[in-house]
């Protein structure tokens, strides 16, 4: 099938054509026939569900990926990329959503990598680069010190030095696959900023989310894949209800489900008074949450919200104050201790906290219960299993055909419910969501809403962290704000108001 281009603004040559791209992996059609043309100076918009083709086609433009079919149009080059260095001498950076980051060196030596900076006799010079770190994380208005491990920092952070490395040379084209996923409003903006100046300066910019609201607010125009193939580009003010109708190809109604009133008197299932954690990034937290509700935890990358979910959950020890779970003063050691009082954390990085890649969903879903669960005791029971995870399926809108498959060959959307069902598989009645969407398409979001409304209807108390307002927003009885490892503000679901809220993020 071969799609016509995207329609190019009048007088103004492409930064980069797409003719008729396609890839196949042996019988299976991940694109097809898919042409673009990529606009200097526009912010131009990839929008799809998971397994629409969205990262294969990006994978390509950014030489990681040949395609099958098709040309790759830039300057004088006319083809494919054979690797990302060539796609990068002709001016094309990507900050995937995976990262690219190594762990060990700091973010100065990160941002440099196979660029380094030499000094008069062609060695190596520490201090350039730490410099040139410095100078564009300055611009970004990002919070990093360039002589800080990768390893040390959180999710939120790591994501800035791969969007410095990106920017760190103006590129022709820049691809960005879901920046923002892991940032706060605050660093959100800043990006978007820098995104603003770029297109001024003449940069093509190839943007992914599953944030409906950013679209309006940073793109030009939105090509919507679906199963591989070109549906639709359009302008970027479309109504969020039309491109939803366009990515699923089915009309749906509201993103967020109705939330479960909460009984009067509903029991206090969850309760901090005054903890403090021993690293000192959680201090003072007092916070209740009751059987059948939903709390939010809003505030910047490195405010302590994810730290205060680990905390309940023993991945950080409590050094002052008591956390208590219906009732009972408990003091977790280790995850496994916070699992059998009846504690589920679900972290932010999946693939490298959650699950086991390469291991079939059927097992990662299951894998707690061997211990904590129906499956417990000295022989694994195959029949139990396969009964259990067929109903952990159901619940949680996995496809239950494909549960013996390894979990990586999923979509982010699909290994994110295998995990929701590895929380199911123990009987558990607080549970801590950090980033439970995170590269999730908005097709997906709608299951795990849902997911989460009912778990709160069932009577469990839920703690939800994100680092997307509106998401909170949508789905919280009550939000707090953290600051500087503190809970600094407390929102009830009837004075939700965004900009008060925000003003809450900062000193």
């Amino acid at each position: 099938m071969t799609s016509t281009p995207a329609p190019a603004a009048a007088g103004a040559a492409p930064a980069l054509r797409l003719r008729d791209l396609g890839k196949r992996y042996g019988h299976h059609v991940a694109l097809e026939g898919v042409s673009l043309d990529l606009m200097p100076g526009r912010v131009h918009v990839l929008f799809g569900e998971n397994g629409a083709g969205k990262s294969t086609l990006i994978s390509m433009i950014a030489g990681a990926n040949a395609p099958s079919s098709g040309t790759i149009e830039i300057g004088a080059h006319r083809g494919a990329f054979t690797s990302v260095g060539e796609a990068r001498a002709h001016g094309v950076r990507a900050v995937f959503q995976e990262f690219s980051l190594i762990p060990q060196l700091t973010v100065a030596e990160n941002i440099a990598l196979g660029e380094e900076p030499t000094g008069r006799l062609g060695l190596l010079s520490r201090a350039a680069a730490l410099h040139e770190a410095q100078r564009v994380v300055d611009a970004l208005g990002f919070e990093l010190r360039p002589e800080a491990k990768v390893d040390e920092l959180p999710r939120g952070k790591q994501q800035m030095v791969e969007i410095c490395k990106a920017v760190r040379e103006a590129p022709r084209v820049l691809i960005l696959d879901e920046p923002t996923a892991s940032l706060s409003e605050h660093d959100t903006q800043a990006l978007f900023t820098l995104v603003r100046k770029l297109r001024a300066a003449g940069t093509s910019i190839v943007y992914i989310t599953h944030r409906l609201h950013e679209i309006a607010q940073i793109g030009d125009e939105v090509t919507v894949l679906r199963d591989g193939r070109r549906i639709a580009t359009v302008p970027a003010d479309t109504s969020e209800g039309r491109l939803v109708e366009l990515m699923t190809g089915r009309a749906v109604s509201d993103i967020y489900p109705p939330l479960p009133p909460l009984a009067p008197g509903a029991a206090v299932r969850l309760a901090l008074r005054g903890v403090d954690t021993r690293d000192g990034s959680v201090r003072g937290a007092d916070l209740q949450v009751r059987a059948g509700e939903i709390v939010g935890i809003a505030g910047l990358v490195g405010c302590g919200k994810s730290e205060l979910a680990q905390a309940c959950f023993g991945l950080r020890r409590i050094a002052h104050g008591e956390l208590a779970v219906d009732g009972s003063t408990r003091r977790f050691g280790h995850p496994a201790d916070a699992i059998a009082g009846g504690v589920w954390y679900s972290p932010p990085d999946r693939k490298r906290d959650g699950l086991v890649p390469m291991r079939a969903a059927r097992e990662n879903m299951s894998l707690s219960s061997w211990r904590f669960g129906e499956l417990a005791g000295r022989r694994l029971r195959r029949r139990r299993e396969a009964a259990m995870v067929g109903r952990l399926a159901a619940q949680v809108d996995f496809p239950a055909a494909r549960v013996g498959e390894p979990v990586a060959n999923f979509s982010g959307g699909n290994q994110q419910k295998a995990l929701l069902a590895k929380g199911l598989a123990q009987d558990v009645g607080v549970y801590l969501f950090d980033e439970p969407t995170v590269g999730v398409d908005m097709g997906a979001r709608r299951s795990i809403y849902e997911y989460l409304a009912k778990l709160a209807a069932s009577g469990a108390a839920i703690v939800l962290v994100s680092s997307d307002l509106p998401e909170l927003m949508g789905l919280s009885h009550r939000l707090h704000v953290m600051r500087g490892g503190r809970l600094v503000a407390e929102f009830d679901r009837a004075d939700f108001d965004e900009g008060r809220i925000l003003e809450q993020f900062f000193e």
